[in-house]
């Protein structure tokens, strides 16, 4: 009787239990950090992509080495299900992405207004370490103007040989390539800082005036951020402190060097050895030649541009006038439209007019430096005139008897340093010219470990 009672309690109890399914899978998450490969035709480009949450969903960050991207902020992040797509960064040129992800790859096409450039973009889940280093974000003054900047600290205990970087033209921020070169030199062990050039997040200002001071002003920033960097022991020695400029930013640290004591180094990259207006003479020279215009035609283009500057130098009503009557006959020329519209088509009472560094000559400055001085240059920078500025440069630093410089041209490279494909069909062609970074880094390190 008791073996039927409990044959049926086990009957009854398995009658009523059912198999259970399984529970379904978390849902997927993208967020973290995804390396990998863009491949473009023959080219192919090592890329990073963080995802990173925040109040609004996710917000997507590319490096892209190979175009000196590092944190650019990507545009209109899409996540839905498993679908993933996203537009590159307004400092890169135009190209989508659209794909899939699981939870270990990304993967998909990247799409650019030139169809063969289009390619895959191939990324896996990355598990590595962190970063060496941490940022910081801080700001000084220059007066009544507040400098917006990031500290890049490494890890290692300090202080630390640091770097202050300084931009190229214009209304240009931390947002920009610039930020590539201060994670390079953090990752080698010297703290770097960037910032927002002055008045460049002002509103209520043209566009074209955000970013612009003159060669002085821009000077004394450049003094202001070291002397930040000097209060700041725990992180910077400021017995090891150097300078890096870039194309505007190459005539703006020396002049800094100039206003302060004990500069560790100095590095100017495509630019700095001749006076902007003669820069700016070369630049368009150099497009109108590339445009098959000969000899007579560039000539007359040079003079419009030479009376240009007559007027931007004098302000005169006469050189006003001799100008525009120049310009009236220029612009039936056929190679008026490829020059640079400003300041030639600008309006008479343009605050562009106004440039006192026009003249503006390094060499006498070069000619007492004695701080250590690397210059790099591209052997084919279609803005800089590369074999003037690196004889006027050696020779001004001979005559400064300055015990440590170096002047390198590097081949087949442009103004930034790159260097493209035959074809130049697209922006993926490019990429950095083998080994300058590397050489750079080394020779900073070797000079900013100096006590």
């Amino acid at each position: 009787m008791r073996s039927r009672l409990a044959l049926c309690a086990l009957a009854a109890g398995l009658g009523c239990s059912h198999p259970q399914p399984p529970p379904p899978p978390p849902p997927l998450n993208p967020a973290g950090i995804w390396e990998g490969t863009l491949t473009s035709g023959v080219d192919t480009h090592s890329v990073r992509l963080a995802l990173e949450p925040d109040s609004a969903g996710l917000r997507g960050y590319l490096d892209l080495p190979d175009q000196y991207a590092y944190r650019y902020l990507v545009k209109n992040l899409s996540v839905d299900g498993r679908a993933v797509s996203f537009e590159f960064p307004d400092a890169l040129p135009p190209a989508t992405f659209a794909g899939a992800f699981d939870s270990s790859r990304i993967h998909g096409t990247v799409t650019t207004p030139v169809a063969s450039a289009s390619g895959a973009l191939e990324l896996v889940r990355w598990s590595g370490e962190p970063v060496p280093y941490r940022t910081q974000q801080v700001r000084f003054a220059n007066g009544d103007v507040w400098l917006r900047g990031t500290l890049f600290i490494p890890s290692t205990k300090g202080p630390h040989p640091s770097v202050v970087l300084l931009h190229g033209s214009g209304p240009q921020t931390r947002e920009s390539y610039i930020s590539y070169f201060a994670d390079q030199f953090a990752r080698n062990g010297i703290a770097a800082l960037i910032y927002d050039k002055r008045n460049s997040d002002r509103t209520d200002i043209p566009v074209s005036q955000r970013g612009v001071g003159t060669f002085s002003e821009l000077a004394d920033d450049a003094t202001v951020a070291v002397r930040y960097l000097r209060a700041r022991p725990e992180v910077a020695d400021p017995r090891r402190i150097g300078l890096w400029g870039r194309s505007e930013g190459a005539w703006i640290a020396p002049l800094a060097a100039d206003r302060l004591e004990g500069i560790a180094f100095l590095v100017l990259v495509s630019g700095g050895g001749v006076t902007p207006a003669l820069q700016e003479l070369y630049d368009d020279e150099i497009r109108l030649r590339a445009r098959g215009f000969s000899n007579a035609e560039i000539a007359r283009a040079t003079a419009l541009l030479k009376l240009a500057n007559a007027y931007t130098r004098s302000q005169s009503d006469a050189d006003w006038t001799r100008f525009q009557t120049a310009l009236a006959a220029a612009r039936s020329e056929p190679w008026f439209t490829a020059l640079d519209p400003s300041p030639i088509t600008l309006p008479r009472e343009h605050p562009a007019w106004i440039n006192p560094d026009l003249d503006y000559n390094p060499v006498p400055l070069l000619e007492r430096l004695r701080v250590p001085v690397l210059m790099v240059l591209g052997e084919k920078d279609e803005l800089t005139p590369v074999r003037q500025t690196a004889r006027l440069t050696s020779a001004a630093l001979r005559k400064a008897r300055n015990p440590d410089y170096a002047v390198r041209q590097i081949p087949g490279a442009d103004h930034q340093l790159w260097v493209t494909r035959a074809t130049g069909e697209s922006w993926l062609e490019q990429r950095p010219a083998s080994g300058w970074l590397e050489e750079m880094i080394a020779w900073v390190s070797a000079r900013a470990r100096r006590p």
